[in-house]
């Protein structure tokens, strides 16, 4: 993590360059002001120190690093923040009355599409509030939102302020690239402790919108402990498989020459419900591990010398307000469909020919077009669940935002249980940094789940909300599918509607139709398609057809085209079979004219499928 990471590097040069201001207050700077600005929280008392390795060693203790290096980002960020207020503060005030108020600003770098002005306000005896504005230039200070605002008391040493992430991002979103809230409440005196909260944080560096806790403190001489609560794949070295994040609850100590202890849990992600992984982890003041121990399960390992650990009691964090079970999804996430309920993509031959059959190619180029399509709306589902939700009720769960940083898309999720295994889920898009507006609902589906791996499925996916978060969505329309799987039975239905792309600018609607089991496969299909290709015969004919395969891979396809430019009343029928190695074996066509049941004919010795048949499509949900 950087400091630019949570979006305040520019803010923060705009207003340093602000408080060089070369004007000064002819009537100098009134005891009252100065003792507004001596109210303000001040960034070397609230930096809290943890001792440190001169350089890292292959044995230094893993929770030690862990810890020396969240405390140096989050001390890192909160020193800039209150360096934001130093630096401004540092220059005469542009208005003041001397005692109860005073503003800097309005300031502007050059190259900043931003103004920002500082204003501290005494809300009573020794309790002073502060807060940074800021507008578009082009606006003026009518459009002005604060983007920090907080409080502090004098008499007390403590104080507490909010960084308006999201705020700053509208106004200046390259120089402030995170949206969200930062939350710090802070006490200064013998003992200073310092807690923050981010919620929903979200930026480059973070694809999923984040929420998560940290307190410090630090006593006078220097012995300091780190309570921290977020989220970690603990499983990532060992189990590529079990992909999803544990919740992580540490607490480290130390003493101030350098010895210290963490104590660690880690609950729900990939670990069954109710069990837990417990660390113990202790270093030397060299930073060295002199012990530690793994629990989970019942079973324990260690390592070195229990005696060498500066504390011999475990502690956990705790935080007011924070609910463990909240993230308890595990039964929501495991009744999920993912890509793999689709099943394989039936693709019989192995090892095909250098040209294919024209009807395998067509077979094979289409269900991959529907697994793909249908399988990366289950697959974004998938990769939001792998992050704990932000919120979870008996109802159900929600997951994010969630932002493809290559695309700058971002997507929330919500899941509720809509019955014995029967879920409902609906994921929507906007722009990163677009208002909360702009949300659209760009899938909806359900699910239920039968019997193991088995279960029954539908999606709808909206083409044209997802263009208005992606612009590099070419498509528009909407399409519906419908799947099922039941041992090694699987099906697949689609349907498209009011589909354009930017191949076929004409909007289209298709259905398809996928079944495939241990006894082969078959493909049906109907869309509209222009045979001709030709700028005198632009209309398009209704193609259709039935594809079926072997277990082997053999396969034949029985196809046939209508309307459009054919004479009315006629249709162009085609039969092509193909073997093992998708090599045509034999192909017939025949124009069949009105009131007439001509078929092609087809050679039983060199086709799989000796007999004719037609598309049959099952009616889908919303049809019945």
């Amino acid at each position: 993590m950087r400091w630019n990471r949570w979006g305040g590097a520019a803010l923060v040069l705009a207003l340093a360059a602000a408080g060089c201001d070369p004007a000064e207050d002819a009537g100098g700077e009134a005891d009252g002001v100065s003792r507004l600005k001596r109210a303000l929280p001040a960034a070397e008392e609230m930096t809290i120190h943890m001792p440190s390795a001169a350089q890292l060693a292959p044995e230094q203790a893993t929770f030690y690093g862990f810890t020396r290096g969240i405390t140096l980002v989050v001390n890192g960020f909160v020193w800039q923040i209150t360096h934001l207020v130093e630096d401004v503060v540092a220059s005469p005030p542009t208005e003041t009355d001397g005692e109860s108020f005073a503003i800097w600003g309005p300031y502007a770098d050059a190259l900043s599409p931003a103004v920002w002005r500082v204003r501290v306000d005494r809300a009573g005896d020794g309790v002073f509030d502060f807060r940074v504005d800021g507008w578009p230039k082009a606006d003026g200070e009518g459009a002005a939102v604060t983007v920090l605002e907080g409080t502090h008391d004098e008499g007390a040493g403590r104080g507490d302020w909010t960084y308006h992430l999201t705020a700053a991002h509208g106004l200046d979103p390259i120089a402030n690239d995170s949206t969200g809230d930062v939350a710090v409440a802070y006490a200064l005196g013998a003992e200073r402790t310092l807690e923050v909260r981010l919620d929903g944080v979200q930026g480059p560096h973070d694809p999923m919108a984040g929420s998560s806790l940290y307190r410090y403190t630090e006593a006078a001489d220097g012995a300091g402990t780190f309570d921290f609560i977020s989220n970690l794949d603990v499983h990532a070295e060992d189990d590529p498989a079990l992909d999803r994040r544990e919740l992580l609850r540490v607490r480290s100590r130390w003493l101030p020459t350098g010895p210290g202890r963490a104590d660690v849990v880690a609950t729900h992600g990939d670990l069954p419900a109710g069990e837990q992984v417990d660390v113990v982890e202790c270093w030397d003041d060299g930073f060295l591990r002199s012990y530690v121990r793994f629990g989970y399960a019942g079973m324990a390992h260690e390592e070195g010398d229990a005696a060498a650990c500066p504390f011999d009691d475990r502690q956990a964090p705790a935080f007011e307000g924070f609910d463990a079970d909240a993230f308890a999804d595990a039964d929501l996430v495991d009744a999920l469909p993912g890509p793999v309920d689709l099943g394989e993509v039936p693709e019989p031959v192995a090892d095909p020919v250098a040209r294919p059959s024209a009807y395998y190619t067509l077979v094979r180029d289409t269900v991959r077009g529907l697994v793909t399509h249908v399988g990366g709306a289950l697959e974004l589902v998938r990769t939001v669940t792998r992050h704990p939700p932000g919120d979870c009720t008996p109802a159900g769960c929600s997951w994010g935002p969630y932002t493809d940083w290559n695309t700058r898309v971002s997507f929330r999720l919500a899941v509720t249980r809509e019955g014995e295994a029967h879920y409902a889920f609906r994921g929507e898009s906007k722009r990163f940094g677009a208002p909360e507006d702009a949300w659209r609902t760009t899938m909806e589906g359900g699910f239920v789940r039968t019997e193991g791996d088995d279960g029954r499925g539908w999606l709808e996916f909206d083409f044209d909300a997802a263009a208005a978060a992606d612009p590099n969505v070419a498509e528009r329309g909407a399409y519906r599918a419908e799947w099922s799987r039941e041992g090694d039975h699987r099906e697949l239905a689609v349907r498209l509607a009011g589909l354009v792309t930017a191949d076929e600018p004409r909007p289209t609607d298709a259905r398809y139709f996928v079944e495939v089991d241990a006894d082969g496969g078959r493909l049906d299909v109907r869309f509209p398609t222009n045979i001709d290709q030709a700028p005198e015969k632009a209309a398009r004919e209704e193609f259709e057809g039935r594809f079926r395969w072997t277990p082997e891979g053999a396969g034949a396809g029985n196809a046939s085209f209508a309307g459009g430019d054919l004479t009315e009343g006629w249709a162009a029928l085609g039969v092509e079979c193909w073997d093992e190695r998708a090599a045509a074996t034999h192909t017939h066509t025949v124009l069949r004219a009105p009131d007439q049941d001509t078929v092609p004919n087809i050679d039983a010795d060199r086709c799989a499928f000796a007999d004719w048949q037609a598309p049959e499509f099952p009616l889908m949900g919303d049809e019945l």
